[in-house]
C-alpha cells in the first residue's frame, strides 16, 4: 500500500517516507502544470532509498540517480516518435550541463544538494550512467543485477561499493573501469567518422569508415546510424580504445553515418556544447538571475546564430522580466533559424501572442493564436494553450507566470 498525504506549502514540494509520499498543497492546485517528473521519481524511492537504504549521503546515486533513471525508463515505454527523442536528448543536455563540475562520487559532499549542479550530476547524469550501464552489460543481465540489488539489500543499507562488487558479479567481468570512468571521473568523449562510399557491382552502397573517440580509453558499445536514401540502417559497435571499424551495406544512396543516434551515451559534440550552455542559462533564469542567464544565452548565439532553441529561451527570459518588444523579437528569430526542436514553432507563435496581449494589441496578438493554432503541432497542449488565449486574453498580472506556461516546466 501507498500511502499519498497532503502537506502545507512551508515544506518541501515532495518528500517521501516508507510507504508514503508528501506533496505540497499547491501541487493539487489544477491551474498549475503536474510535476509529473517528481512525482515518477518520489514513487521510484520507494524502491531505491526507502527499501534499500544508504550507508552515507556518499552513496546518494544509488538513490537519487536510480530513482531518476527508474522514472525516465517509465517515461521512456509511455512516448514515441519526436516526444520520445526530444525527452532524450533532453535527459543527455541536463547530465552534461555541469559535468566537470563534480564527479557523481564526489558530488555529496562539495556541492550544495539543492544547488543546480548537484541536481545535473547525481539525478541526471547518475541516470544516464544506469542507462549506460545497461547498455554495456545487456538489458537481461541489467534487470537481473537491480533485482539481486533489491533482494540482497532488502532492508540494509548499501554503498556504491557493495553495488559496484554485485554488479561485477552479475555481468561476469571486472566492472572497475566502468565505475572509475563514469561514477568516480569527470570528462566525456567526443566522437567522429571518417568514412568512404563505394558502389558494388550489384548496384548497392558500401559505406566503410571509423568511428573515433578522444578519451584515453573507452570501452563502451556505441550505436551508429547510416541514413540513407528511403534505406537507413543502425548497428552497434564495441569501442574498446580509440577507434573502431564499421561496415554498412545499403540499397540507397548514403547521406551520413551518425553516432549515438538515440542519445545513449555522455558524449559532446559541437551542437550540444551550445545546449549546455543555453541549459546553464535555464538554470540561472529559474534562480532569478536574469543578467547571468542572459549572458549564457548570448555566449551560445555566438556559437550557433541559427538556433531556434536558444532564442526562444532568451525570449522567455525577457518575458519574464516584461521586456515585451525584445520578447517579441527572439520568438521571431526562433522562427526563422532552424525550428529545432519542431515545437518552436507552435509555442513561439504564442508566446509571440502573450507579449502583443501584453502591450495591448490584441488583433496582432490573435494573428499569432491563430498561426498557433494552424500549425497543428499539439506539444505540450500547445492547441488548447493556443484556444485559450484566444478566448481570454493572458493577462502579465495573473498569478501564473509565463514560464510556468511553457514546455517541458
Amino acid at each position: 500500500r501507498l500511502v499519498v498525504a497532503q502537506v502545507d506549502d512551508e515544506s518541501l514540494d515532495t518528500n517521501s517516507g516508507p510507504g508514503i509520499i508528501f506533496l505540497a498543497s499547491k501541487l493539487f492546485d489544477s491551474t498549475r502544470p503536474m510535476p509529473e517528473e517528481k512525482l515518477q521519481r518520489e514513487v521510484a524511492y520507494q524502491w531505491w532509498g526507502q527499501t534499500v537504504g544508504l550507508k552515507s549521503f556518499d552513496d546518494a546515486w544509488l538513490s537519487q540517480g536510480l530513482a531518476e533513471w527508474s522514472a525516465f525508463a517509465f517515461r521512456e515505454t509511455n512516448l514515441t516518435g519526436g516526444a520520445l527523442e526530444a525527452a532524450q536528448r533532453e535527459q543527455q543536455e541536463r547530465a552534461l550541463t555541469f559535468e566537470q563540475t563534480a564527479s557523481i562520487a564526489r558530488a555529496p559532499s562539495a556541492l550544495d544538494d539543492q544547488s543546480a549542479a548537484y541536481q545535473s550530476i547525481v539525478f541526471h547524469k547518475g541516470a544516464m550512467v544506469f542507462r549506460m550501464l545497461r547498455e554495456t552489460i545487456g538489458k537481461e543481465k541489467f534487470d537481473w543485477l537491480l533485482h539481486n540489488f533489491l533482494e540482497q539489500y532488502r532492508g540494509k543499507n548499501a554503498s556504491i561499493d557493495d553495488f559496484e562488487h554485485l554488479t561485477s558479479q552479475v555481468a561476469a567481468e571486472n566492472m572497475r573501469y566502468f565505475f572509475a570512468q563514469w561514477v568516480e571521473g569527470t570528462g566525456v568523449p567526443e566522437f567522429t567518422v571518417d568514412y568512404q562510399i563505394i558502389r558494388t557491382r550489384a548496384g548497392k552502397f558500401r559505406t566503410r569508415g571509423t568511428v573515433k573517440q578522444t578519451l584515453e580509453t573507452l570501452r563502451m558499445p556505441v550505436e551508429l546510424m547510416l541514413r540513407a536514401e528511403g534505406d537507413n540502417q543502425t548497428t552497434t559497435t564495441k569501442i574498446e580504445g580509440k577507434s573502431e571499424d564499421f561496415d554498412f551495406e545499403s540499397n540507397g544512396q548514403p547521406i551520413e553515418v551518425v553516432v549515438d543516434p538515440n542519445y545513449k551515451i555522455l558524449r559532446m559534440s559541437d551542437d550540444l556544447r551550445v545546449s549546455i550552455i543555453a541549459r546553464r542559462g535555464i538554470e540561472q533564469m529559474k534562480e532569478g538571475l536574469y543578467a547571468e542567464a542572459q549572458q549564457q544565452f548570448e555566449a551560445a548565439l555566438k556559437l550557433d546564430r541559427s538556433n531556434s532553441w536558444v532564442y526562444y529561451n532568451l525570449g522567455m527570459l525577457y518575458l519574464e522580466q516584461r521586456n515585451w518588444q525584445q520578447a517579441l523579437d527572439n520568438f521571431e528569430a526562433a522562427l526563422n533559424g532552424t525550428l529545432k526542436p519542431t515545437w518552436i514553432e507552435v509555442w513561439a507563435r504564442i508566446k509571440r501572442g502573450n507579449a502583443y496581449d501584453a502591450k495591448g494589441e490584441r488583433n496582432r496578438a490573435v494573428t499569432e493564436y491563430n498561426k498557433a493554432i494552424t500549425s497543428g503541432i499539439n506539444y505540450d497542449n500547445a492547441q488548447a494553450v493556443a484556444k485559450k488565449f484566444l478566448a481570454t486574453p493572458f493577462d502579465p498580472k495573473a498569478v501564473q507566470s509565463a514560464e510556468l506556461m511553457s514546455p517541458g516546466n
